[in-house]
């Protein structure tokens, strides 16, 4: 009793094997009386072949096995070797001009197909441009498996490689047309035989990766370099990241909220568009957030002084290496004071050097070859002698992160309630010998009272944009004026600004 359940679980294990390689079986169509060969991924070291009076088997390589069609009918030929094995579902078919007919109502879609019987076989040939009768001929081959010989390639319509063009360069990558002579940043796409060709340079790792998800979507393209895959463009990348230097350069601009009015309309009038559609007028007050400009800082400087504004200050460049640290580089625009630490009962205490002024800490880099995305850390500060002659460092600091086109001025407000806090009537005596700071506080609280800081940002290429060129300064701006009058209409001039109590004396 227990032998028979032995015998029958082992038949059981055998029909669970026999249906697995009935389920994994490759097709393959032979025309009556012709033949085809097929490969194995191993070294053949015997066969089988269930109804040989349909199907001739014999091996002309290692990993070969050549079969022939004997009658009208299906067999498998199951190949084993070095432990393992394959199945063959083998159809012999009487007249191969049916399937010929068959294949070209299948594919009577495809013009550039050209359609022919060669002996025992139909062999597809022509170039094929459209990728969805590419992709149509790929579905409907393998329903006639071993009797068609598929010599057909696939080369992309014109339209298609434009509207790749257009995918990477609507990512923000530039589009070079030779590889040999490609500038840094550009990315040529060629195409020679069945094989697409991308080469270049990008200026982030994570340039290449969007390079990358952008061809994933090309559904006639392969990436896999291992893969045998015909019905496909072999997609090759040859993309390097090369370093670039950038240039943050920052200009301060002290402006009231009549001048904010008067910079916006200008601005707008002179077709400057503002990032994201802000207001300039009314989200600049007290408002933290960055606005990008789109002009370069020396035109955003000349068409702001042409509506007055000549309060501008230059606090300098900072230049690092594009994304190549994760840590802030910082500049500093300003002084340093000595301010002696106590600790402990009776100690002296030691100098600690605590540095006021405006300060500034970049990190980040291009994100394309003219975006760029940038963290800033923006402080003024400024030193306040108070009663007991001790000193209080009023801090004002904007953290933000910003993304703009390389030429691009990003502007920065929310420094505004500091410049109200240390300024007075007649001006903080310490507050005018502080850099940076003193054009802003030397001058009366009325003028003040509506005054803010913004912080103009401007990135580039290091050595390959323009010079920051500063307006005049509001004591200099009429400088040219005065030389040119004569002495004579210079003191009538200076005569009429006296009062009549000083024109006697």
């Amino acid at each position: 009793m227990k032998l028979g359940k032995k015998i029958l679980t082992v038949l059981a294990v055998l029909a669970s094997g026999i249906s697995v390689f009935a389920e994994d079986a490759e097709k393959i169509s032979v025309p009556l009386g012709g033949m085809t060969v097929a490969d194995v991924p191993f070294k053949i070291e015997s066969f089988r072949t269930a109804d040989a009076k349909i199907v001739k088997a014999e091996t002309v390589a290692d990993t070969q096995i050549r079969l022939m069609g004997l009658a009208v009918g299906k067999t498998d030929v199951h190949v084993l070797g070095g432990g393992t094995s394959k199945v063959f579902t083998v159809t012999v078919q009487d007249n191969i001009r049916e399937i010929f007919n068959a294949i070209r109502k299948d594919l009577d879609s495809v013009p550039e197909l050209d359609i022919s019987i060669n002996r025992n076989k139909i062999v597809l040939k022509g170039e094929v441009a459209n990728i969805k009768n590419w992709e149509l001929i790929h579905k409907v081959l393998p329903n006639y498996p071993g009797v068609v010989m598929n010599l057909a390639s696939f080369a992309p319509a014109p339209e298609v490689m434009l509207n790749l063009h257009k995918a990477l360069e609507k990512a923000g990558f530039k589009i070079g047309k030779d590889a040999a002579n490609a500038q840094p940043g550009e990315i040529v796409v060629e195409l020679a035989d069945n094989t697409l060709i991308v080469s270049g340079s990008v200026f982030a790792p994570d340039d290449i990766k969007q390079v990358k998800q952008i061809f994933a979507t090309q559904s006639w393209l392969d990436s896999d370099p291992a893969a045998k895959n015909g019905n496909k463009v072999r997609l090759v990348e040859k993309i390097q990241v090369v370093p670039a230097l950038l240039d943050v350069g920052v200009v301060f601009m002290g402006i009231s909220r009549r001048d904010s009015e008067a910079i916006g309309a200008n601005l707008m009038k002179n077709g400057i568009k503002i990032g994201n559609a802000f207001n300039f007028n009314t989200n600049f007050h007290g408002n933290s957030q960055a606005y990008a400009l789109d002009a370069s800082l020396n035109t955003i400087l000349n068409l702001s002084a042409d509506t007055g504004i000549n309060r501008f200050r230059n606090a300098g460049h900072l230049t690092f290496m594009s994304n190549e640290s994760p840590t802030f580089k910082r500049m500093h625009n300003g002084g340093t004071l000595k301010v002696r630490v106590y600790g402990g009962s009776g100690g002296t205490g030691t100098l600690n050097d605590v540095q006021y002024g405006f300060m500034m800490g970049v990190k980040g880099g291009l994100t394309g070859s003219d975006n760029v995305k940038l963290d800033l850390e923006l402080e003024m500060s400024s030193p306040t002698l108070m009663e007991n002659n001790d000193y209080d460092l009023k801090v004002t600091k904007v953290v933000t992160t910003v993304t703009a086109k390389l030429g691009q001025t990003l502007v920065v407000g929310g420094l505004k309630d500091m410049v109200q806090s240390t300024t007075d009537n007649s001006g903080i005596p310490f507050l005018r010998k502080v850099p940076v700071l003193n054009w802003f506080v030397a001058e009366s609280a009325d003028e003040l009272n509506d005054r803010q800081v913004l912080i103009l940002i401007y990135p580039q290429i290091a050595g390959k944009g323009p010079e920051i060129k500063m307006p005049p300064s509001a004591e200099t701006a009429d400088t040219v004026d005065k030389v040119e009058q004569d002495n004579k209409k210079r003191v009538r001039e200076g005569d009429s600004k006296k009062s009549w109590w000083q024109r006697i004396f």
